[in-house]
This record gives structure tokens, sequence and C-alpha cells, in this order.
């Protein structure tokens, strides 16, 4: 089989209160082609995900957020969950390791409301952008262009709903987004 990512690390920012299910899809499609995934968080040894209506399962945190840098990694996923998104803007590095990833232009896959992460860094401002309705205003009072779309390209930041009715083209976009990125470790 063959895996296009290898050798291509990507780190996934999150908290307790993730979106379990599409952290899980983003992991499998990202570890089917062939990249590594590091798990980024404010916590300290585990990260608790949120499934459905409950908490779901433990991840092992790889690094902390406070002690992270941008310039480690390749790409960048930003998973949604609202109680994640809340912790996530509470600390100043948030807003330092998303903004490394924008300056340098990697590709950052930002998953539903995960936007508003984006807008509290201002990292969204007249760029076009899309997500839950709910994330709207939000966008735009961050400057964001709202499209209202399913799934948005913009740069080097790639926006959208993984529900069960547009997950299939998110992550198909997200692996070919990622396939034009060439892995730190075979850079000149």
């Amino acid at each position: 089989m063959i895996k296009p990512l290898t050798g291509m690390k990507i780190a996934v920012l999150m908290a307790n209160g993730f979106d379990e299910k599409s952290f899980l899809r983003a992991q499998k499609e990202i570890l089917e082609m062939g990249a590594t995934m590091r798990i980024v968080s404010t916590n300290q040894g585990l990260v608790n995900g949120w499934e459905g209506s409950a908490w779901g399962h433990n991840y092992a945190v790889d690094v902390a957020l406070n002690t992270a840098l941008g310039v480690d990694y390749d790409a960048m996923i930003l998973v949604g969950g609202q109680r994640s998104l809340d912790k996530l803007k509470l600390t100043a590095h948030t807003r330092r390791f998303i903004g490394s990833f924008m300056a340098a232009h990697k590709p950052v896959m930002v998953m539903d409301d995960a936007i508003q992460l984006m807008g509290m860094c201002d990292q969204i401002k007249d760029i076009k952008v899309t997500g839950p309705e709910s994330s709207r205003e939000e966008s735009e009072n961050a400057g964001a262009e709202w499209m209202g779309s399913n799934l948005e390209m913009a740069d080097n930041m790639l926006s959208g709903m993984t529900d069960a009715d547009n997950a299939d083209q998110y992550f198909s976009t997200m692996g070919e987004m990622l396939m034009q990125c060439e892995p730190m470790d075979q850079a000149a």
C-alpha cells in the first residue's frame, strides 16, 4: 500500500471535550496515508473526547501546548467541540501556535466549529471560511467572508463540516491538500 504522507508530522490541537468522532476519522485518514499525528493539548497526560451527549475515550497527549512549536510540524488539524474550544481560548499559547502555522503558510485543517479559534487568533480577516451556522457571526466579526458552504479552501486553510453528509468530501480534500505539501524531513 502506497503511503504518500510518509515522513509528514501533523499536530492535532485539542483539549478536553473535543469532538471524538471527527478526530477518529481524521486519525484514520492520516495514518492510512502514512503521516504521524501528535496530539497537542492544554491537558497534561490525557485528553478526553466528547461523543454525542457524553464523555468519550481518553487519548495520550504527546506535547503540552505551552511547549509546542509550529516549526516542528508540517501541518495542523483543529478539532471542533465547544468544550475543547472554550478551554483553548483561555490561553495565549493557542494564538501563538496557530499563528505560527498561518505565518509559515503551512496547511491548517479546521473542522466544524473550530473556525472560532481561527477568529479568536485573528487569522481569518478577509479569508473565505465556512463551518456550522452557529459560528457565522463570530467569524464575520473577526473579518472573515462567510461562505455558508460545506467546504472552503482559502490559501493554506481548509474549513468545513465533518458531519455524516460532508465527512467524505472534507477528508478527501484534506488528503489532497496534504499531498501537495512536502514533509519537513524531505525539504531541502
